[in-house]
């Protein structure tokens, strides 16, 4: 199923791309929808990816129990081990508004029948679950936090040994960094794994730091890696906080790490697809790049009700344009090709944490892939671009674009990454940074990955029967970005 949707989207973009063809002119919107719009209002627009910014804030303000998913365990036991992905992507989920306590418990995929028993009981489980959709992380745990504890202890000691044979001082610590840490479970479940496995690599661990935006899941990774009441968590000396929006540290208003020669470990898990991007495209007349900007105005001449609406103006923005002067090649869009989507925020993030990290190594996984929307909503409203989202509100139901959902309706907005021009963004500033060791980036399906760093794990989860293992046989849409040193 997975490699026919797969096929099935290459054939539909083939077919789309040719009817991208109508190209905006300077200062002029891209359709009759944006030139009403404009017309009407007299309010300024802001950059598209401070609109979506600001949609994606609301949303995951919710309470934490609202978005992400955690697996009711006490539920799991009294069933059999399963749980299904629906094709890798996020699904949507009328969320629970009950409060369970986490047991410690895992699945027992060893117990699976094969593929049919974890796609049935999958749904019996996903339906108890609480939060709209359930990552890897937390489908998976522990085996997938180990993998990355694995993956963490290699990259670490290498650098290190690296950096004393160049008589370079590090301190001989090492930190670790999350961007986006959703419950909490992945950085407990790591440092579990590391105390036990790695002990001498735990012991070298500086600190252990979350940054995310969500001001909810902020309060619950306190409770669940640092104390809730009185009661401090065991890996408490370990870690950091920060409540930031990674938007404003890829702009540079807001500080980050400070700078060092330290070796750290960064990792993002499915945290690409939920960053602002930014829409381009290129006048057909002058060839100059454009920006995408949301215009609101009222949706009639007499009406007090808002919409949105999509414009382009010329390319203005100092992170775009940074990032389009440094890679023209892979992110500058064609006159024939239409609009694209830039991972601006993910970029501008990698180009902060390089310059002041310049001995990082990087495990970034997420979607490469996602479901278009079903046809049956309609057309979209916005202008059509490589890369596209996909649109979901809190009662599960899909939109054909970000103009169709109300403009305060909480939604969550997927992206799909491209991770070969993300590894080849990232070659390219791994090149000019001061890294005093050597690296390599790679982009790889995540099954890859899990096997290249716990081939153990991978077989803990394996069907006693037929050898399937829902850790690498499902989610066949994630890849996975990995910087590591030589």
């Amino acid at each position: 199923l997975s490699v026919y949707r797969t096929v099935l989207y290459r054939t539909i973009s083939y077919y789309t791309g040719e009817l991208r063809s109508h190209q905006p002119t300077d200062r002029t919107p891209t359709n009759q929808h944006s030139t009403a719009c404009k017309m009407q209002s007299q309010q300024g627009s802001v950059l598209l990816r401070r609109h979506l910014c600001k949609r994606l804030s609301d949303y995951y303000s919710q309470p934490s129990n609202k978005v992400v998913g955690s697996i009711d365990y006490g539920f799991i036991s009294r069933i059999p081990s399963g749980i299904r992905s629906c094709d890798a992507a996020k699904v949507s989920h009328h969320p629970q508004s009950a409060s369970r306590t986490r047991m410690n418990r895992t699945i027992n995929f060893s117990s699976l029948w094969g593929e049919w028993h974890w796609r049935r009981t999958y749904k019996r489980v996903y339906a108890e679950q609480q939060g709209m959709w359930l990552t890897p992380c937390e489908l998976f745990t522990p085996y997938y936090s180990n993998i990355l504890a694995n993956f963490v202890c290699n990259s670490m000691k290498t650098s290190l040994n690296n950096l004393e044979e160049l008589q370079v001082d590090s301190g001989g610590t090492f930190e670790i960094v999350e961007l986006g840490g959703g419950r909490g479970t992945n950085a407990n479940a790591l440092l579990n794994y590391m105390k036990e496995n790695h002990r001498e690599m735990y012991d070298r661990l500086d600190s252990y730091t979350i940054y995310d935006t969500s001001p909810t899941l902020h309060e619950l990774q306190r409770e669940v890696l640092i104390s809730i009441n009185d009661e401090v968590r065991v890996h408490a000396h370990k870690i950091k906080l920060v409540n930031v929006d990674l938007m404003n540290i890829a702009e540079g208003s807001s500080p980050f790490l400070t700078q060092s020669n330290i070796p750290t470990a960064v990792i993002a898990l499915e945290l690409l697809d939920n960053l602002p991007h930014d829409k381009i495209g290129r006048c057909i007349e002058s060839r100059n790049i454009l920006q995408a900007e949301a215009l609101s105005g009222p949706t009639t001449m007499n009406s007090l009700k808002l919409k949105i609406c999509e414009s382009f103006v010329p390319l203005e923005d100092k992170l775009l344009h940074d990032i389009l002067s440094m890679a023209p090649a892979l992110y500058a869009p064609l006159v024939s090709q239409g609009p694209k989507w830039v991972p601006t925020v993910a970029l501008g993030v990698l180009l902060a944490l390089f310059d002041c990290r310049p001995n990082s190594s990087v495990v970034f996984a997420d979607f490469d892939w996602l479901p278009p929307p079903d046809a049956s909503l309609g057309p979209a409203l916005a202008e059509p671009a490589e890369g596209d989202p996909l649109i979901t509100d809190m009662t599960g139901k899909d939109h054909s674009c970000y103009l169709t959902s109300p403009p305060d309706a909480l939604c969550d907005i997927l992206f799909p990454t491209d991770f070969g021009r993300l590894a080849a963004f990232v070659g390219q500033i791994t090149a000019k940074s001061q890294c005093q060791i050597p690296v390599s980036v790679l982009s790889m399906k995540q099954n890859e990955f899990l096997l290249k760093y716990g081939k153990s794990e991978v077989e803990r989860t394996r069907s006693w029967l037929t050898g399937y293992s829902p850790l690498i046989h499902d989610f066949a849409n994630c890849s996975v970005l990995e910087v590591s040193p030589q």
